[in-house]
């Protein structure tokens, strides 16, 4: 079994074993969207001679983290034959994706798994909840009548200045939210693609976007797929823009992040919620993602020892000095209680703000001093991590 990125003469394989592996067949602007990220991305495969029988895709992307724009590898399209499984190939493929993105750059890696523990075996972890919402007609959220100033278009009607404002916000608000992808024309294309019957409804404050929604509009139900505002004020305003809809919908449905008060302003917040967790982070090269990571206060130096069973590069002890600057380290002198010790899945999950440095230890059933745990805890910005899409 050969393990290489897949060249053009095999797309149309590439193809057959998704549409064979996956529920739906793609056909019209979701096959082009497909074909196009075949193209643009990392696309590996695995052939049993001339035949890709296994097969993924590493998208080019990028993702704030605590401020700082990182490189970050989407891992997406997984798929071998039913006859070639229970073969290692998708382990082959997982352990060449990673040698890939780290020679590439990609210092971060998400994925969507379709089983948690298969990918957690590999070094992914668990980083965001998503909090789905159902919201009947009774329960509309009711703030006043205010004259906002919105400002409204779709894919199939668009407006093309009003279109850059609302892509230039959202990256604008990606700076801000930790754990945003950065969208380019490229993902906005890709959204368009995907669903092409999306409206928007930008609100502007003082001639500038303060807050945007993207949506659907279907039996009777307003979703909400984008729902971004730089306040409280901005969200509000969205929010009546939303119930302005009511003579014509029942229902609103809608994403958020289950860390976000979501809905603690409402006359009736009692709706419909379930929390769903779909997203995984790994952390591809720690020194690279450690360099360029934006350090909190750090009064003494730290000591970390990672494990990483598939990335040999990040199996070694760190050392982070009092200006940030970030090193590897060969010594067993530094006691057991004073050096965090974490996997690299937990050790992700912490770096990107998921979990705490005490929860960190407490999953990875290793003992470290309360001061240390403190300093650590310190060190590291607060922000909880929010991603919203899909690959």
């Amino acid at each position: 079994m050969v393990i290489k990125i897949i060249p053009p003469k095999d797309y149309l394989q590439v193809h057959q074993l998704r549409d064979y592996c996956f529920p739906n067949k793609y056909t019209g602007a979701r096959r082009d969207d497909f074909h196009y990220w075949v193209e643009h991305s990392t696309t590996l495969g695995a052939y049993d001679e001339h035949k890709v029988v296994g097969q993924l895709l590493i998208l080019p992307l990028n993702m704030m983290i605590h401020g700082e724009n990182y490189k970050m590898g989407g891992i997406g399209f997984v798929a071998t034959y039913p006859e070639y499984r229970q073969q290692g190939i998708i382990k082959k493929l997982m352990t060449e994706a990673l040698k890939n993105m780290q020679e590439n750059g990609q210092s971060i890696s998400v994925l969507a798994p379709f089983s948690v523990s298969f990918y957690r075996y590999f070094g992914w972890e668990l980083f965001f909840e998503k909090l789905y919402y159902t919201i009947p007609q009774l329960m509309f959220p009711s703030f006043g009548k205010q004259l906002d100033v919105v400002k409204r278009m779709s894919f199939e009607w668009p407006d093309r200045d009003l279109f850059q404002a609302i892509k230039g916000f959202h990256n604008a608000q990606a700076f801000i939210n930790n754990g945003s992808m950065l969208r380019d024309d490229a993902w906005w294309k890709r959204i368009e693609r995907r669903m092409p019957d999306s409206h928007f409804a930008a609100y502007f404050k003082d001639d500038k976007i303060a807050g945007y929604i993207r949506y659907i509009i279907q039996d009777g139900t307003f979703e909400i797929h984008d729902f971004i505002a730089e306040d409280l004020l901005a969200e509000q305003a969205i929010w009546r823009f939303i119930t302005s809809h009511a003579a014509s919908v029942s229902s609103i449905k809608g994403v958020t992040s289950n860390d976000h008060q979501f809905g603690f302003y409402f006359k009736e917040p009692q709706f419909t919620r379930e929390v769903v967790q779909d997203v995984m982070v790994r952390v591809v090269d720690a020194l690279r993602f450690m360099q360029h990571y934006p350090w909190g206060d750090i009064h003494e130096p730290l000591y970390i020892q990672i494990e990483d069973t598939f990335c040999s590069w990040n199996d070694h002890v760190y050392k982070i000095n009092k200006n940030g600057d970030v090193s590897i380290i060969e010594t067993n002198s530094i006691p057991e209680m004073h050096m965090l010790t974490l996997p690299i899945n937990l050790f992700s999950a912490m770096m990107v703000g998921y979990l705490s440095v005490k929860d960190a230890v407490l999953y990875a059933n290793k003992q470290l001093a309360d001061e240390i745990i403190n300093r650590w805890q310190m060190a590291l910005p607060a922000d909880k991590p929010t991603f919203y899409e899909y690959f």
